[in-house]
C-alpha cells in the first residue's frame, strides 16, 4: 500500500457557502482497508482504519489515493455525527456503505475470491523463497503447532512404579 502525491485542496478560494454547506454535515465516513493476511494454510482478514472523510465523495477519493494490492479492498461506513439519538447511533455503521474494489471502483460485493486467489498466489512465492511476509518464519497457528510437536517428542518419558506391579 502506497501513498499517492496529490497537489493538496485549499477551501480558501471556496465560497462561503461551500464551506458552510461542509462543516454542517452531519454524517462522518470511515474508510477501513481489508485483506488477507497470514500464510496460506490459516489466512485471516485484516482490517484497518485508515481515513475519516466528511463526504461520500471524500471518503471515495481518498479509496483512489491509496494504491492497494490485489488481496484487498475498501469498505466506506457511514456514521451518524454528533447525534443525540440513542437509535440513530445503534444503527449508524453496522454494516458497510459501499465497498470499493483494490483500483478505487465501487462495487456491490467485494470479490473475496478473488482476492484470496491472489493472496494464496503472492504467499505462495514468498513462502517458497524462504520470507514469511510477517517477518516470522511460519504463522502463529503453523509455530504453535511446531513447537507442541517439538516440546512432546523432547520431554521425558515418566514411568510410575505402579505400572510394573
Amino acid at each position: 500500500m502506497t501513498q499517492r502525491t496529490a497537489p493538496p485542496k485549499s477551501t480558501r478560494s471556496a465560497p462561503k457557502t461551500q464551506r458552510k454547506a461542509r462543516a454542517a454535515s452531519d454524517e462522518a465516513w470511515l474508510v477501513v482497508h481489508v485483506e488477507f493476511m497470514g500464510c496460506t494454510s490459516h489466512p485471516r482478514l485484516d482490517s484497518l482504519p485508515l481515513h475519516v472523510a466528511s463526504t461520500r465523495a471524500g471518503a471515495l477519493a481518498r479509496t483512489k489515493d491509496v494504491d492497494l494490492g490485489a488481496m484487498g479492498w475498501w469498505e466506506v461506513y457511514r456514521f451518524a455525527r454528533d447525534s443525540k439519538s440513542i437509535e440513530a447511533d445503534e444503527q449508524s455503521g453496522l454494516l458497510p456503505e459501499l465497498y470499493v474494489d483494490h483500483r478505487g471502483k465501487v462495487v456491490e460485493q467485494p470479490d473475496v475470491k478473488r482476492a484470496r486467489a491472489t493472496f494464496d498466489r503472492e504467499r505462495a512465492k514468498d513462502i517458497a523463497g524462504g520470507v514469511f511476509p510477517d517477518g516470522e518464519h511460519q504463522c502463529d497457528v503453523c509455530h504453535a503447532a511446531s513447537t507442541a510437536r517439538a516440546g512432546s517428542k523432547a520431554a521425558p518419558k515418566v514411568r510410575s512404579k505402579r505400572a510394573k506391579r
